[in-house]
């Protein structure tokens, strides 16, 4: 499994929102840089994570591609950030990787944070379509040596979806950030279930949310949300 263990220099800085130090404003660039040199690396974690725990993978099929849900829990006392994480299907006695390759965006590869005792659910998506009978897996490491970046907590993002608005291709989401740590790329899923089945999911990047703002951003589904229940969760991606 790689580790990004260098940093790019400090040439480009984050837009800022509300009063932040230069010690803060220089961390978040790092950190932003950070994650771009190592998502042009290829990935696969082969070593568990002692503290993350991977629930049901689910694979959900549509005419746009294919997602895949995993539902993780953090059974520490400690928040998780920046871990790596693997999935695939299973095909026959093949292994196929679908996020190993570099070049993906680098929450295509890691799950931004989980609190203390929290559950997650983190989605996956890719145009790619699997072959027929194929089984989803997903394999989560520990953060890599030296850590990406710290949280002792994580700041309060709330994430509604706008039922008038869901359509067969997608949702729109409705995003406040309560806390005084603006976000930048924040990762937000859409997920729709009709009975305990996950029919149609769906993933965006939202490059920023200020302290204390809210926005809408429109997510595209994969597979069929027609009848189902649809919720939302938005992981932050700075944490100070």
């Amino acid at each position: 499994m790689r580790s990004a263990r260098a940093i790019l220099p400090l040439v480009t800085l984050l837009p800022l929102s509300g009063c932040v130090t230069t010690q803060q404003r220089n961390e978040r660039a790092t950190l932003s840089a950070t994650r771009l040199l190592a998502s042009r690396q290829p990935l696969v974690v082969t070593s568990r994570s002692r503290d993350v725990r991977v629930g049901r993978v689910t694979l959900v099929r549509g005419s746009g591609g294919t997602a895949v849900v995993v539902a993780l829990a953090n059974g520490s006392t400690t928040t998780l950030t920046d871990l790596p994480i693997s999935v695939g299907v299973l095909s026959g006695r093949r292994r196929i990787y679908l996020n190993r390759r570099g070049g993906l965006d680098y929450f295509q590869s890691h799950v931004a944070a989980i609190g203390a005792q929290a559950k997650v659910n983190w989605v996956f998506t890719t145009s790619r379509r699997l072959p027929r009978g194929a089984r989803p897996f997903a394999r989560v490491g520990a953060p890599a040596t030296p850590a990406v970046s710290h949280a002792t907590g994580l700041p309060g993002i709330l994430a509604s979806p706008l039922p008038s608005s869901l359509t067969r291709g997608g949702v729109r989401v409705h995003l406040r950030n309560s806390s005084q740590i603006p976000q930048y790329g924040l990762q937000v899923y859409a997920l729709a279930r009709r009975g305990a089945r996950y029919v149609a999911a769906g993933r965006a990047t939202v490059a920023h949310v200020g302290t204390r703002a809210a926005t809408t951003v429109q997510l595209k589904l994969i597979g069929s949300a027609r009848g189902a229940s649809v919720q939302s969760e938005a992981l932050p991606t700075i944490f100070q």
